[in-house]
């Protein structure tokens, strides 16, 4: 699932002020949490005559180290306080994957995870800024779904359904009646493609989450 979010969107975000200073700023992972709030690691290019001193200036960024810096090339990591940071960084069920980046002006966002930690995460994201902003699933990562090596492709097709259609939002947006109409299928095939998937994910999830301990 990725999220475009134009500036003039998120200008009321504590960190908002980032795209007047970079060029482009790619997030490479969270590096601790540091008193409820997550270091990350980035890459980024400045703007022409702006410097690293600038970035201390914005509201809920603390720059903790600067690893490299060749010209306006800058290899960092900051303490990221504000709502977007916490949230990203917060969820088991959801997480950050590349690309997040800054650049243009707009911020691109990827998550990766289960249908209800995403769809938990898309309610909390227009809690943040509304319904400004461009969704979509990013077809260049579907091969690294948790769940890609253990799901057949109509398998597939009814979960991203059923994503689309809001069934996993709270509250649901859909029932499975109306997946089934949409799909021309039967209400208990939906059920049952559904019940599987799920099953699917959380095992796939629990396998990864026990082999990262």
């Amino acid at each position: 699932m990725q999220f475009i979010i134009q500036y003039e969107d998120a200008m009321d975000l504590p960190s908002g002020e980032l795209v007047n200073l970079f060029e482009q700023l790619f997030f490479i992972r969270v590096v601790e949490m540091f008193n409820h709030a997550p270091v990350m690691l980035f890459h980024a290019r400045l703007l022409n005559n702006r410097s690293m001193k600038e970035v201390d200036s914005i509201p809920e960024v603390q720059v903790m180290d600067v690893l490299h810096i060749d010209g306006k090339d800058v290899l960092f990591t900051a303490k990221m306080s504000g709502p977007i940071a916490r949230l990203i960084s917060g969820k088991k069920d959801a997480w950050p994957i590349p690309p997040i980046l800054i650049e243009k002006k707009q911020l691109v966002l990827s998550m990766q995870g289960t249908p209800r930690g995403l769809s938990n995460f898309l309610q909390e994201i227009k809690q943040l800024i509304g319904s400004r902003f461009t969704l979509t699933v990013n077809k260049a990562y579907q091969g690294e779904w948790l769940t890609a090596p253990n799901m057949s492709p109509r398998r597939k097709q009814v979960l991203e359904t059923a994503i689309h259609m809001g069934y996993y939002d709270h509250p649901r947006q859909c029932k499975q009646q109306d997946i089934a109409q949409q799909m021309n299928r039967k209400q208990g095939t939906i059920a049952e493609h559904l019940l599987l998937a799920e099953g699917n994910i959380l095992k796939a999830w629990y396998e990864q989450s026990r082999n990262s301990d």
